[in-house]
């Protein structure tokens, strides 16, 4: 009997997704805030208190001593979470994925992997939450380090898995902010900041569909470009007005809405400065949001806002029909309850508001100091833990709400997961135990769910208005195929067929070909590493897909042709090429007028080859050009056009005659004091891109003028390489007496030439060095050039890695400058690069990759 109400519980989780009604009991909890994204659970017959101590009339039923951030999630009778693997043999330790018996607490399986090439602290490992998928049993796990993968929800073997850094280019940063993938049909969606490779080098927050079966790419969707923050918002999906959104929070600052089978993108509503972290809530046809930042449209800080959802666009100025400013709801997610919201803000201050007006309902009812976990609302109960130990089990009310019994959880233990209720159970994870409480020998029972909204009927529109190419994105090797398949959706998103490849018009931007049965090949000859972009065409609706074309090992470049590698993940935004041979000439006749090459070929290189230098705008373009060239403050800092000519002009038609510049002109724009109309003539500067190419000795440099962008990684080829050595000349510039890192990637292993503290390291992940690290002393000299070589090897059970450094003028010494072995390997790995130009810049020249020769 059991086993068939959980097909039927599987069944209403499914129809939740795609929109089907149902009136089916949902037993089950597949994502972390519920089944229907609410984070509401049906379950009935749960209790009003308990004891985290145990023993007679606690409630408790069992606790395991798991510690994690992670919410779980509960799947047939099984228990997911993420969190820390081998946390007391700290050479081993990672992340994993562990199965726990929902009944028992007893562990029924684990999954571990490394943590690698990631900033993140060991505190933070388990932050993002597993989703499991009903109708194939599987689970999907996003680990800190971008590490994503699919176990049999069963036996935990992988099915499939992919680094979503080495080869999306997916940030990982010192906070641990992870996001939460989510299974729609027959996808599995993932998001995070990306700086990928081509025309998506510049950072986005990004959102991937996976074909949940094999790991294929199906469709990659962008937001803003350059978002303020990585983010932990999780998406939510829902039926609004006869359309499928899919809701979430985004790095810039905003809550977006895109079609889940297809990433169309519906809209989009601004309003913080930064990324929001809250997971939004669809309730009929409006979407409730909160964050703690600053608001885009006043001087206060946090708001929750309630949109209509039936809008399309950016919505920012038209779509709140209501929103409250200087409530901090940025971390927990509100919920709805019976008309009315309830959320706890950043403060663990819970609050009521009229979910048709935003009328505050009754007073704020103070909880704790610290809030993330979500509440959970289940059998007329609220139940909420605050981040230090404080729990409380809560009753709603017509005038807000009302506190029924208070618990504590033992000293030390935190809460950052949410309790979740499924089965006649409430499991509540701290950073000390996992908790089950339920009443004795209630076997479990939930209330009927309403029907849910459905969507339009298919057969209202079924006129293909996109086309999908899938896979979206290929990595190739020459002398292989790639098969295409041609999805086609009406304008609502909803699938209508297949087009069979004799429909399509296929185009092709670079090398290879699309035959007649719709399969790209490329050349057994092609030796080039090139971005390939494949469109297809039904009628006069078109479909893209991009390649990366990369060849079997061995790999050189000398950067001479003055282009970066297009196929470099994580690479182009952060990196130039540049003429060494004219830089060496311009900074040895003024070093001015070297730094004004290089900021003006970074500006040329991302943003176009017109650029304006003024601060009439937010990104304070005349503000960063003075700062690079430390002339922002003090009395060197030019106020004047006549300060401005006589300080650059020199420099810049030195600029124009050897061709970087085409034409420079000086203007002036009106800033407006604050004194009633008077305004002030600020400087601007216009620059045109000039004829000139590289000509001479090319190099890359590591640029400082990126936000936020100074420390980055990028990735050149597949990750299933080993057995490698990556080999550069390196150089640095200082500037105020400081040096910047740079740095070498093999096999998800780093080798770093650092500045700061005169010395090289070997190491996998930042901030855990005890895992795996080896440092020595090395003089690193400004203005030199230097050899660098990273040797990675798999030898048994472990993997050795080796370092060697050496002026690139002297002979290359025999011995290793640095050498350690890891006994819990990374044994495969994209080579790549590291580097942190805070302190200056540095330069690549003549990169090689290798394969070791048999020794």
């Amino acid at each position: 009997m059991k086993r068939l109400l959980l097909a039927v519980c599987f069944s209403a989780t499914v129809s939740c997704l795609t929109g089907t009604p149902s009136t089916a009991v949902a037993a089950d909890w597949p994502y972390w805030v519920g089944p229907r994204f609410t984070g509401v659970s049906p379950e009935t017959g749960l209790p009003e208190k308990w004891d985290a101590k145990g023993g007679e009339g606690s409630n408790l039923l069992w606790k395991t001593a798991i510690s994690s951030r992670s919410t779980p999630v509960l799947l047939d009778g099984r228990l997911y979470l993420i969190t820390n693997s081998f946390p007391e043999e700290i050479a081993k330790t990672g992340e994993k994925v562990v199965c726990l018996d929902a009944n028992t607490g007893d562990a029924v399986w684990e999954y571990d992997f490394n943590v690698y090439l990631s900033d993140v602290p060991i505190e933070r490992v388990g932050w993002s939450s597993v989703v499991a998928d009903p109708e194939s049993g599987n689970v999907y796990a996003q680990g800190v380090c971008g590490y994503f993968c699919c176990l049999n929800g069963k036996t935990g073997k992988l099915v499939w898995d992919h680094s979503l850094s080495e080869e999306f280019g997916f940030l990982t940063t010192y906070g641990g902010r992870t996001n939460y993938p989510v299974v729609h049909e027959g996808n599995v969606i993932i998001s995070a900041v990306a700086t990928g490779w081509g025309d998506q080098a510049r950072p986005n927050h990004r959102f991937l569909a996976m074909d949940k079966s094999n790991g294929q790419p199906v469709w990659y969707e962008g937001t803003r470009p350059l978002p303020e923050d990585t983010t932990y918002s999780a998406p939510v999906i829902g039926v609004i007005d006869g359309e499928l959104q899919m809701v979430c929070g985004g790095g810039d600052g905003a809550i977006h809405s895109f079609q889940p089978r297809t990433g169309k993108k519906l809209w989009s509503y601004y309003m913080s400065a930064h990324g929001i972290n809250t997971t939004p809530l669809i309730y009929g046809n409006r979407v409730y949001c909160g964050h703690s930042e600053e608001n885009l449209d006043s001087t206060t800080m946090g708001s929750i806002v309630c949109l209509d959802a039936t809008l399309r666009g950016d919505i920012s100025k038209t779509g709140a029909i209501w929103k409250k400013p200087e409530y901090a709801v940025g971390r927990s997610s509100p919920i709805m309850i019976e008309g009315r919201i309830y959320f706890v803000d950043d403060r663990s201050k819970m609050y009521c508001l009229n979910a048709e007006t935003g009328e505050a309902i009754g007073d704020s009812i103070p909880l704790g100091t610290m809030q993330r976990a979500n509440i959970l609302y289940a059998d007329g109960k609220m139940y909420v833990n605050e981040v230090n130990g404080r729990g409380y089990v809560m009753k709603p009310t017509e005038n807000g709400a009302e506190i029924i019994t208070k618990y504590r959880f033992p000293r030390g233990e935190e809460c950052y997961g949410s309790p979740i209720a499924a089965n006649g159970k409430i499991y509540i994870p701290t950073t000390g135990h996992m908790y089950c409480i339920g009443l004795p020998d209630h076997p479990g029972e939930a209330a009927t769910l309403p029907p849910l909204p459905q969507e339009a009927h298919i057969a209202l529109d079924e006129k293909p208005a996109q086309l999908e190419l899938v896979p979206v994105e290929s990595l190739l090797k020459p002398g292989t195929r790639q098969a295409f398949h041609a999805r086609l959706y009406n304008a609502k998103g909803q699938y209508l067929r297949n087009a069979h490849a004799d429909e399509l018009k296929f185009e092709v931007e670079g090398p290879g070909t699309v035959g007649t049965d719709g399969r790209y090949t490329i050349p057994a000859s092609q030796t080039k590493h090139e971005g390939v972009l494949v469109s297809a065409k039904f009628k006069d609706v078109e479909g893209q897909a991009r390649l990366r074309v990369i060849p079997d090992l061995n790999w050189s470049f000398d950067f001479n042709d003055g282009q970066i590698p297009q196929t470099w993940v994580g690479c182009a935004y952060r990196h130039v090429p540049l003429d060494w041979d004219l830089l060496s000439k311009l900074r040895a006749e003024d070093p001015q007028t070297g730094d004004l090459y290089i900021y003006m070929m970074t500006e040329f290189a991302n943003f176009g080859p017109k650029r304006d230098f003024d601060d009439s705008t937010p990104q304070q373009r005349w503000k960063n050009f003075l700062t690079f060239l430390n002339l922002a403050e003090g009395t060197d800092k030019p106020k004047t056009i006549d300060d401005c000519k006589a300080k650059f002009d020199k420099g810049l038609q030195k600029l124009v005659d050897e061709g970087v510049l085409g034409s420079f002109t000086w203007s002036t724009w009106d800033r407006k004091t604050g004194n009633g109309d008077e305004v002030v003539a600020e400087p601007k500067l216009s620059v045109q891109k000039g004829p000139r190419k590289i000509d001479g000795n090319g190099v890359m440099c590591k640029i400082t003028t990126i936000p936020k962008g100074t420390r980055s990684q990028g990735w050149m080829g597949p990750t299933d390489l080993h057995d490698y050595t990556v080999q550069a000349d390196v150089l640095s510039f200082s500037r105020q007496n400081k040096l910047p890192d740079a740095g070498l990637i093999g096999q998800r292993y780093t080798f770093d030439l650092m500045g700061a503290s005169q010395q090289v390291q070997l190491r996998t992940w930042t901030p855990q060095l005890n895992r795996f690290s080896s440092s020595v002393p090395f003089q690193w000299k400004p203005e030199t050039w230097f050899t660098m070589k990273i040797k990675t090897s798999n030898e048994g059970d472990k993997v050795v890695v080796r370092g060697k450094i050496w002026p690139k003028a002297e002979t290359e010494p025999e011995e290793w400058t640095v050498l350690a072995e890891d006994i819990e390997p990374n044994s495969k790995g994209s080579p790549g690069l590291f580097g942190n130009t805070k302190d200056g810049e540095f330069f690549y020249d003549n990169l090689t990759v290798t394969r070791n020769a048999s020794e």
